[in-house]
């Protein structure tokens, strides 16, 4: 085996790491693809590429492409230490995916038994996985002091995405009455770190919380969507952006996320016309809800057209409900 060999390999796996922990899904998955079968791979890498994988195809929603990944970390089980430790938290995070949660509990005590062997020295969220397992099934006390470990773990290894991670977890098993508090902390941490992901999910999760406790600060709540949407769509993550939408509709905006930004150069009129356009409405039932002509209507109609450079209703349902997105 050659040293640039090893040297190129070793750069790949981190690149693709980092590439997840950054939110570069379909990046990582690109790096993940490129390097996977390389024979100069050593064991850490291939544990390493094997759940940067699985998390990726995860974030997507993508089960199937999951257990390609799963199956390498299967095969790993063998290597004790941090190999085996990542190993079996993959597979604790395919098995809560899927629903399996005893398995998914075995998985992450096994992952922090080897974690632990292996001297503790990277970081591997065991605990919050199985935080959150046993917390949904009133184990409360028990998952909070988990989550105690680790984030004080996240902190003494000194990565704000860690932390960041961490105080997710513990607002999900945490009183109801400090949950905004945490995810607020969570985002104050991320504050300047590339973590893309993360970044939306806190943000998801807060919203839903606002949504819930503080209905006066829905406009807040908004805009915290509206970031979490942009990112989702343009990576493709249809889990985190199905929640998103579900949040958007329960407060009564259009999963548009481009739309208030293409809107900018029309009146208010023109605005709600095209909102109603989007929505499927006909010129008629339009000019019902806006209580004013037929005529009025397709006048705006073609003046938006005109405006956005669009030539056809279609088009501009579709450019401004689905706007395309730069990869």
């Amino acid at each position: 085996m050659s040293e640039p060999a090893r040297n190129d390999s070793a750069r790949d796996v981190k690149q693709a790491r980092d590439a997840l922990l950054q939110g570069r899904i379909g990046d990582a998955l690109d790096l993940v693809d490129r390097t996977r079968h390389d024979p100069d791979l050593d064991d850490d890498g291939q544990a390493s590429l094997a759940l940067t994988g699985l998390l990726a195809k995860l974030a997507l929603g993508d089960l199937r492409g999951a257990a390609s990944y799963s199956k390498d970390l299967v095969n790993l089980l063998r290597i004790h230490g941090r190999v085996a430790a990542a190993a079996n938290f993959g597979l604790g995070e395919f098995s809560a995916a899927r629903g399996l949660e005893d398995q998914a509990v075995a998985y992450y005590r096994r992952s922090g038994v080897e974690h632990g062997a292996s001297g503790n020295h990277v970081w591997i969220p065991w605990r919050s996985g199985l935080a959150l397992m046993i917390g949904g099934h009133g184990e409360t006390v028990t998952a909070n002091e988990l989550v105690e470990e680790e984030l004080a773990h996240a902190r003494s290894l000194d990565m704000p995405y860690a932390v960041a991670y961490a105080l997710r977890t513990q607002s999900a098993v945490a009183p109801t009455e400090l949950r905004v508090g945490l995810l607020g902390e969570a985002l104050d941490v991320l504050d300047g770190c590339t973590a893309a992901r993360l970044d939306a999910q806190i943000r998801t999760d807060l919203a839903g919380w606002l949504l819930l406790l503080r209905p006066e600060e829905s406009t807040r709540a908004i805009d915290l969507l509206r970031t979490a949407e942009k990112y989702a769509r343009q990576e493709e993550l249809t889990p985190l952006l199905s929640r998103v939408r579900w949040l958007l509709e329960r407060l009564g905006e259009a999963p548009d996320g481009e739309l208030p930004g293409r809107l900018a150069e029309l009146s208010t009129a023109e605005r709600r016309v095209a909102r109603l356009v989007v929505a499927g409405r006909r010129n008629r039932e339009i000019a019902a809800e806006l209580g004013v002509s037929v005529k009025s209507v397709e006048w705006h109609v073609s003046h938006i057209l005109r405006k956005l450079s669009i030539t056809s209703r279609q088009d501009l349902a579709d450019a401004l409900a689905q706007p395309r997105q730069p990869r």
